[in-house]
């Protein structure tokens, strides 16, 4: 048996909402649960014992991590992996800083500024290595390899929200730009490296969930999964559901615990196992 334990932001629930579907399909995986809202779980920590505790601001966040974890830490030491979910890797830095520049080599848009690829290349090389050294914090001190899991890409759909919403707004123009797919490569690139280079793992999200560069298809942010297991009230394009968090779970299984299902009913990842 291989115990996995997942530590992350309230993106875990979409995980968490798959676990009994995916402990049919990979029954020699145990998987436990620990999910904060996302600045505690950006701020937390591991102390060398694999104790994983948050800095709580009050007492509303300890009722709420108690009352949807059972406990106020994560106890990783008697785990044989740690998944951690929710880092983003400065990709909205990225997408912001395009905004208003084209790329000198490429096809000009109409942007008020042009960057080189060069240049380009090295911003993104720095902000994913600032973002991953950050995300690496909350396991240092406990000295074992992790996996990490971004943040779900945002539902196309979110662009339904670009009136009001900046993020929308960002992802729209971005997701139209014709080297949006380059772009997106390099900064995919650049945090595997990052990770790599301090010996994590970065678990992808595979391509039958995405609707593009950093894009996920919507179908998998209806009925999005809560951390208390209940369902995010109002879709935001950017929380999924049980069938995002099953595929991503099967990925981890497959790719990084070199399993396979028991069986291929209902499996989200059938074709890249037949």
């Amino acid at each position: 048996m291989t115990r996995v334990l997942i530590i992350g932001s309230s993106h875990v629930g979409a995980y968490k909402s798959a676990a009994k579907r995916f402990g049919a399909l990979f029954p020699d995986v145990e998987t436990a649960f620990f999910g904060l809202r996302g600045p505690l779980f950006l701020t937390g920590r591991m102390n060398a014992k694999g104790r994983f505790k948050a800095p709580f601001r009050d007492d509303k966040d300890r009722a709420f991590v108690k009352a949807t974890n059972g406990t106020l830490v994560a106890e990783a030491a008697g785990f044989d992996h740690v998944l951690l979910v929710g880092h983003r890797f400065g990709i909205n830095n990225v997408i912001t800083l395009l905004q208003s520049h084209d790329i000198l080599e490429g096809v000009r848009t109409g942007r008020a500024h042009v960057i080189s690829k060069a240049f380009l290349q090295e911003a993104i090389t720095a902000i994913s290595e600032a973002g991953v050294a950050d995300a690496a914090k909350a396991v240092d001190a406990f000295g074992r390899p992790a996996t990490f899991a971004m943040a779900p890409y945002p539902a196309s759909s979110i662009v339904e929200r670009r009136e009001t919403y900046e993020l929308a707004r960002n992802l729209a123009r971005f997701w139209t730009r014709p080297d949006a797919a380059s772009v997106f490569g390099m900064w995919y690139d650049a945090v595997q490296t990052a990770l790599q280079a301090r010996g994590h793992r970065l678990l992808t999200q595979p391509e039958a969930l995405n609707a593009g560069p950093f894009a996920t298809k919507p179908e998998y942010a209806t009925r999005a999964a809560a951390l208390d297991g209940a369902l995010v009230g109002k879709s935001d394009h950017r929380h999924m559901n049980s069938n995002y968090g099953l595929a991503m779970l099967s990925t981890y299984a497959i790719d990084h615990l070199g399993l396979a299902p028991q069986t291929s009913e209902n499996h989200p990842l059938r074709e890249r196992t037949a």
